[in-house]
């Protein structure tokens, strides 16, 4: 690969996928809960959301984009108030959460203005700043892609029949006199305070009746019970997977557990889950892309900071040599990396144990340059490629897809092919430059022409590295715990258990 021979700072600022690794995990898990997005974070929404809309086009006969942008904050605002003023403990991920905790903190009777806190977006000391609040930031996508909206560049209009059957559902769920009190506070922009309590009993997140019309729909949503404009199979698998692990005694807030059990396929007792298919072997490679990731950041950051003790800088190979010749003794690096390979341990458990020494670094960047940091990244590179180089799973071959012409963990393993039969410290050293320090600097370069953004961690002028920026990583969030939320809200589980309609979803379905 071709190095830039210079490069000049211009805007700096922390590029969160500086190898781009994480790009492939991204278009990895939109494949697994299609329709959801990292903050598309109460089910309720949905529903709540349609009635806004299809209420608009109702009765406001405007397709004037400032007059919108009023009233869906106006809307936002009332949700978000009018459900914490009830119940704070369950309104949880709604949009304006932090100001309307304030607001109530100060207030607790007489008028509320909403006026003062949604109908001036550019002003400070708004609800949210988001001219289109939440909604045209982060939902109207999602509900587009689902086919509850109709395709809009202008006002949003709900789809015929799904998103005005939602819209209804949600007016039926919440009664006549409530959805009057809300029509009138979204036209008046105000509201009394017990008026606001009787809006939040009904409205809150939490509350939606589980026999109603408006949580079938939802479930039907959710679970892809009906023909999404995009295909939901993956998000009702994973779903599946997840009230099934549910059943064997895995806390959906372990996330760590959720991650075994997908890529290891063992229980929180070392038990095997007993489950295969496409979903569940996409998600294993995933989390492989993952901790190949992590693994080269945690060198990315060493390098930075090495780089520190070179007043002049030094050359990538240089950098890394040395690292390497620190990290492991001298008599270490003798054989091939292939004869190093057979000598590890490649079971589940040392994998973990390596993935877990460089997550606390990452989440430690005192320990980013500790030798035994360092030996666990590179022996979890390795055992990565014992794994998964065969083409086993198909994780490689599935990566390839994902990656396009971008990074993952099949052109590291490619890499690795190459370097074999080499010497152990000439094969590390070769991988860690392509992939850590020839591949920054290009996607660097690349964001630099495109946007703008100033995006290297280190510079290179004349052959010589300089100027490391060192920052924090972790996993990708892959929307599992927006996933395991909408669970919660569509009553599929409750307090750790299943549901009754949780155990016959699972009776009556089987995981892609």
């Amino acid at each position: 690969m071709t190095l830039p021979a210079w490069s000049q700072a211009s805007r700096p600022t922390l590029g969160r996928d500086p190898l781009g690794l994480q790009a492939t995990s991204v278009r990895v898990y939109r494949d697994l809960v299609p329709g959801l997005t990292n903050v598309t974070n109460r089910l309720r929404y949905y529903s709540f959301y349609c009635w806004v809309v299809h209420h608009y086009e109702l009765t406001v006969f405007a397709d004037d984009e400032a007059r919108w942008r009023v009233f869906i904050r106006r809307a936002e605002a009332l949700y978000a108030l009018t459900s914490l003023l009830v119940d704070a403990q369950n309104a949880g991920g709604l949009a304006g959460s932090e100001w309307a905790a304030g607001y109530l903190k100060n207030h607790q009777k007489g008028r509320i203005n909403l006026r003062d806190y949604t109908d001036r977006p550019d002003e400070a000391g708004q609800y949210l700043a988001a001219r289109r609040g939440n909604f045209g930031q982060f939902y109207v996508r999602s509900m587009t892609d689902v086919g509850l909206l109709q395709p809009s560049v202008s006002i949003p209009v709900v789809s015929r029949p799904r998103g005005k059957e939602m819209a209804e559902s949600f007016a039926a769920s919440a009664g006549a006199r409530v959805v009057k009190l809300i029509a009138d506070t979204l036209s008046r922009g105000r509201l009394e305070f017990e008026e606001a309590k009787i809006i939040g009993e009904a409205l809150n997140p939490a509350a939606i009746d589980e026999h109603s019309t408006e949580m079938r729909h939802l479930r039907d949503f959710l679970l892809a019970n009906v023909p999404d404009t995009m295909d939901g199979t993956a998000r009702r698998s994973t779903a599946w997977l997840l009230l099934d692990l549910l059943r064997k005694g895995v806390s959906l807030d372990d996330q760590n557990a959720i991650r075994r059990a997908f890529y290891h396929r063992l229980l929180p007792n070392d038990e095997r889950y007993e489950r295969t298919g496409e979903i569940i072997d996409r998600w294993r490679i995933y989390q492989a892309n993952e901790l190949c990731h992590v693994a080269l950041e945690v060198w990315l950051n060493a390098i930075v900071l090495k780089l520190e003790t070179y007043p002049a800088g030094a050359t990538p190979a240089g950098v890394i040599t040395d690292l390497l010749s620190e990290t492991f003794e001298s008599g270490k690096l003798k054989g091939t990396f292939r004869d190093w390979i057979n000598g590890i341990p490649t079971d589940a458990a040392h994998e973990e144990q390596a993935a877990q020494t460089v997550m606390r670094s990452l989440w430690d960047r005192n320990k980013t340059i500790d030798h035994p940091v360092l030996r666990a990244a590179g022996t979890l590179l390795a055992i990565l490629w014992s794994r998964w180089s065969d083409g086993d799973g198909g994780v490689r071959e599935q990566l390839r897809i994902y990656a396009g012409d971008g990074a993952s963990l099949a052109n590291a393993l490619s890499s690795f092919d190459a370097k074999a039969d080499d010497g152990l410290q000439e094969a590390l050293a070769s991988v860690l430059q392509e992939h850590i320090v020839d591949t920054h600097l290009t996607i660097a370069a690349r964001k630099l022409a495109a946007t703008g953004k100033f995006t290297y961690r280190f510079m290179l002028s004349d052959g010589v590295l300089t100027e490391g920026r060192h920052t924090d990583y972790d996993f990708t969030n892959p929307r599992l715990g927006n996933l395991v939320r909408f669970l919660f809200d569509a009553k599929l589980c409750r307090g750790g258990k299943l549901t009754a309609a949780g155990r016959k979803f699972l009776d009556e379905n089987q995981p892609a």
